[in-house]
């Protein structure tokens, strides 16, 4: 008979360092089936949120902008981070309105479809996802200073295809593609998606529409 799993004993907690974005701190814990003791990493962030908004034509709202960490040109959804005590489609909606200025069409039509991990094996924090059917642009972009985003529109229709073939250009970089990019040297703007959580963030959208039996909201609407 296999013996149950149990949560692993926490018997020392280090210093937390304290960092612009995250904390980071290493805890000593144990094994409640071997015994054997171990000293585990943890990432402490805030919750983040994704938001999947379409404009009156249909086409999903995408944010561009220089990564740090991959040392490149991101195509995203809006996002950001959840502050302490925020509903997250609130901050849905601050980022979907900083970010590109658009705003709700109908804020009665908007749903929260859910929440995942985005690495639990050493990060606690939790990615929301909020769904926007109609937005328009009402405001300027009110960006933080290390931001300087570019907001581009793709068809629905496109989505799938923009997916896959962010999928398969990532599989196929090398080092070498890296060093290019950082300088700088990239060719053209291509809606190639490959971010991880804006990759959950559609896949629940298409569960949430495909349990709605709806497809597009009505131009206008």
């Amino acid at each position: 008979m296999t013996t149950p799993l149990r949560p692993f004993l926490e018997l020392k907690h280090g210093p937390l360092e304290k960092k612009k974005i995250f904390a980071f701190r290493q805890d000593q814990v144990q094994s409640q089936l071997s015994g054997r003791e171990a000293t585990v990493d943890r990432l402490f962030a805030a919750d983040w949120v994704n938001v999947v908004a379409f404009n009156d034509d249909d086409e999903i709202l995408l944010v561009r902008q220089w990564r740090f960490g991959s040392m490149a040109f991101s195509v995203e959804l809006p996002a950001g981070a959840i502050d302490v005590g925020e509903d997250p489609v609130v901050a849905g909606l601050r980022e979907l309105r900083e970010e590109t200025g658009h705003t709700p069409v109908d804020p009665t039509r908007v749903v929260l479809l859910g929440a995942t991990r985005p690495n639990p094996a050493f990060m606690q924090n939790r990615c929301f996802t909020v769904f926007v059917p109609r937005a328009r642009k009402t405001h300027e972009q009110s960006l933080d200073p290390t931001e300087e985003v570019e907001v581009l529109t793709l068809p629905r229709s496109r989505l799938d295809e923009r997916l896959r073939v962010g999928a398969t250009r990532c599989a196929s970089e090398h080092d070498g593609d890296r060093a290019d990019v950082a300088d700088g040297l990239q060719d053209s703007i291509e809606v190639l998606m490959d971010n991880a959580l804006g990759l959950v963030a559609l896949h629940l959208w298409k569960l949430h529409v495909a349990n709605e039996g709806a497809g597009a909201p009505p131009k206008g609407v």
